[in-house]
């Protein structure tokens, strides 16, 4: 559910043409970056004669801006189109700074330098497994990925990422979930097939004329593909708004090359999707201190905003119930949520999915959130500052299930 994870989210990627000073002072000109308080958000902000900002967390870079003002001890940046202001004064060797933007003001200390982050799980070469860069056909989209081929396997997985535009490795705030389990499922004897979305990396197509069904249709041309590679069984995984799309195509009415042998679910949807934004939202403004009821006001009003836009994948997603799909799987299903998950909740999605598909392996993780971290609340705002991208439990328990299929 990576579409509604940050309230910035929706307006950091325009651009705007610059307006900077001649002159830059030494004393300010370089990289500085920070993160805002209270939100969790990286920002780099990168004053040179060309000033831009850029969000890491949302993948988000090159954002132009302008510099209004400037002396050798602050500086005043501005993006009108997105409302945000940031000012800034120089103690020592950092830059004390204020963030503002729609009605949010918080503190932006900054560091001088690019944003350096620990992923200590993310695969480095050389790996003890052979990859191919390869390019398969959905409709008019061509979609571009990575087939990991350990020596000898009989078996291979589709992973299929949650929402939002995302790239083949899932990338989020430096994490790189699906490179993490394709590395562990390529040490298992286990092939696996990851690709962009839509307009991402290195496929084509229009990302937002696209809904759930097309991209679970994406899903199903790539468990295809493998099939024509030569392998005996072919599985999904599938993440948040990916698990939810493993339920659709193993749940399918018509089954043909593009149904799964079995399904992994991580963190999948099974209640419907104007429940599980509206759920969602509650459960986050509640981790944040609002008092429940009013926390389930304020999430039904962010919902009718949200879903009375002109938005083709909203209008598919809200209406969609899984459950359906759920009830009519007879291939073997791994469910997995962690407890503190925010996002899919498990009181809602996980005992759903054990309901309606009685054989289905449902596994609770402790302490887990949405991305299988560890955490402490599991607010999305923590999963920037969590250098683990994901449990070594929950990556040992998805190989160890797959290779007794």
């Amino acid at each position: 559910m990576k579409r509604s994870l940050f309230i910035l989210a929706a307006v950091l990627s325009v651009t705007m043409c610059t307006e900077s000073p001649k002159s830059i002072p030494d004393s300010i000109r370089g990289t500085w970056s920070g993160e805002i308080d209270k939100i969790g958000l990286s920002i780099v902000v990168h004053v040179e004669d060309t000033c831009t900002m850029d969000s890491p967390d949302q993948e988000a870079y090159g954002i132009k801006a302008q510099i209004k003002d400037i002396s050798e001890t602050s500086i005043l940046i501005k993006i009108p189109e997105l409302h945000v202001t940031i000012k800034g004064t120089l103690q020592g060797d950092s830059l004390i700074a204020t963030f503002k933007q729609m009605g949010i003001k918080a503190n932006l200390p900054m560091a001088r330098g690019p944003l350096v982050r620990n992923r200590p799980q993310t695969p480095v070469p050389p790996f003890p497994y052979d990859t191919e860069e390869l390019e398969f056909m959905s409709g008019n989209a061509v979609l571009a990925g990575t087939l990991t081929l350990p020596e000898s396997t009989g078996t291979a997985v589709v992973l299929v990422s949650g929402s939002g535009k995302q790239d083949r490795d899932e990338t989020l705030m430096g994490h790189k979930p699906f490179a993490v389990i394709s590395d562990a499922l390529a040490r298992c004897g286990i092939s696996s097939l990851r690709y962009d979305d839509r307009e991402c990396g290195g496929s084509t197509g229009i990302f937002d004329e696209a809904t759930t069904e097309d991209f679970a249709a994406d899903a199903a041309a790539a468990v295809r593909l493998l099939r024509k590679r030569g392998f005996s069984k072919v599985g999904l995984i599938g993440h948040s708004e990916g698990g939810t799309i493993a339920f659709m195509l193993a749940g399918a009415e018509d089954k043909d090359d593009g149904t799964p042998d079995f399904i992994v679910s991580l963190a999948g949807m099974a209640d419907r999707g104007d429940s599980t934004i509206i759920r969602q939202t509650t459960r986050m403004l509640v981790l944040q201190g609002a008092p429940e009821k009013v926390a389930r006001i304020a999430a039904k009003m962010t919902y009718k905003k949200i879903a009375g836009g002109d938005m083709k994948w909203m209008d598919y997603f809200v209406a969609l119930d899984p459950a359906p799909y759920i009830s009519r799987i007879e291939c073997p299903v791994l469910a997995l949520n962690g407890e503190k998950d925010s996002q899919v909740i498990p009181d809602y999605n996980l005992k759903k999915i054990q309901t309606l598909c009685p054989a289905a392996d449902c596994r609770l993780y402790p302490d887990l959130n949405h991305l299988f971290q560890h955490c402490k609340t599991g607010l999305s705002s923590e999963y920037a500052h969590i250098e683990e991208t994901m449990s070594e439990e929950v990556l040992a328990d998805i190989c160890s299930w797959i290779s007794e299929r």
